[in-house]
């Protein structure tokens, strides 16, 4: 089953981050806590939307298989995008990811339809100029669905995020002035406007209880963050592990895929003739990867890797950064868009 990247984080130390094979977690609504700690506990959490008022919503494949959802407090509008007037959930719970806004915001999306309210003005412009038709079932976008948006991030004070399928997208990240403590934001906002197209962007993800901070994820898998110091062991541990993405042609956002294992130079006729002399019965044994993570992490097992340890909560005094950094620079274009 593929599993997105996921970042989530909310008030009083929460978070939530996950990769293919990689989670940790911290301070999590009860409900959300005690589906890691049952006997015996979930395999894989597929969607996990934080915002507050302790407002979650969380899909999962459960220890038996089956794929569930829980949820608590949700916007009315969600609410019935989700159920529409049914006893369970109809949306494609596989495909099914929700971000989570300020003052009941939120942008709701699976493979066939989308949902949304509360948006920013300019969010919400560049979301209804793609959109060809909309119905209860289904969501149709301009140029094929390739103008459909993959990944939205809704951020504080009005930020937010959005890209295409086909690489377009739109973003407003509320940059404020020098020295307001958003130099990491302006930085990523010069490196957005630099962009000929987000195709080498898998997502932006902000945090509405954190205006600060940010995680961009490249295409490649480079990482570039700003993050509150409760969250470093556990993202240092994670960010250098993560994965290419690729975007499909569905509206669901870039997928990791699987790393393959370094590839070996072609042997010369005679040093294959030598190899199978030397050794003609001998087949290497596969190692398991290793995930700056835990010691011995087998491939495609899921697992919390980071056993949580409660720290200080401290200002937001350092960036985290995998890769080149982008150009810390100011810049008055706030709100921009790539088509």
């Amino acid at each position: 089953m593929p599993i997105f990247a996921t970042f989530v984080m909310g008030a009083k130390e929460t978070y939530f981050f996950n990769t293919p094979t990689h989670w940790a977690w911290h301070n999590l609504p009860p409900d959300i806590e005690a589906l890691f700690t049952q006997t015996p506990p979930i395999i894989d959490v597929i969607e996990l939307a934080l915002s507050s008022n302790q407002t979650y919503f969380i899909s999962y494949r459960d220890h038996d298989g089956q794929i569930k959802c829980k949820h608590y407090n949700l916007p009315n509008p969600l609410t019935e995008y989700l159920y529409a007037s049914h006893p369970a959930v109809i949306r494609d719970l596989l495909t099914l990811s929700i971000t989570l806004g300020p003052y009941e915001s939120y942008y709701a999306w699976d493979k066939s339809s989308a949902s949304w309210s509360n948006l920013p003005p300019g969010l919400e412009k560049a979301v209804l100029g793609r959109l060809e038709s909309q119905d209860a079932w289904k969501t149709v976008w301009k140029a094929g669905g390739a103008e459909a948006p993959s990944f939205v991030s809704l951020g504080a004070d009005g930020a937010y995020f959005m890209r295409t399928v086909c690489g377009g997208g739109c973003w407003d990240l509320k940059c404020g002035k020098e020295g307001d403590g958003r130099e990491g934001l302006r930085g990523t906002n010069v490196f957005l406007e630099e962009c000929g197209d987000f195709g080498g962007i898998a997502g932006l993800h902000l945090f509405p209880s954190h205006a600060n901070a940010y995680i961009l994820i490249l295409a490649s898998g480079k990482a570039f963050s700003n993050l509150p110091e409760c969250t470093w062991v556990d993202y240092n541990k994670m960010a250098p592990a993560l994965p290419n993405f690729v975007q499909s042609m569905q509206p669901i956002p870039p997928m990791p895929q699987p790393r393959s294992p370094p590839s070996q130079a072609p042997q010369t006729q005679s040093q294959m003739q030598a190899t199978q002399t030397q050794r003609p019965h001998q087949q290497p044994l596969p190692q398991p990867q290793q995930h700056n993570c835990c010691p011995l992490v087998i491939p495609g097992v899921v697992h919390n890797c980071c056993p949580q340890i409660p720290q200080q909560a401290r200002l937001f005094d350092r960036l985290t950064v995998y890769g080149t950094a982008p150009s810390i620079l100011p810049s008055s274009t706030l709100l921009q868009e790539r088509r």
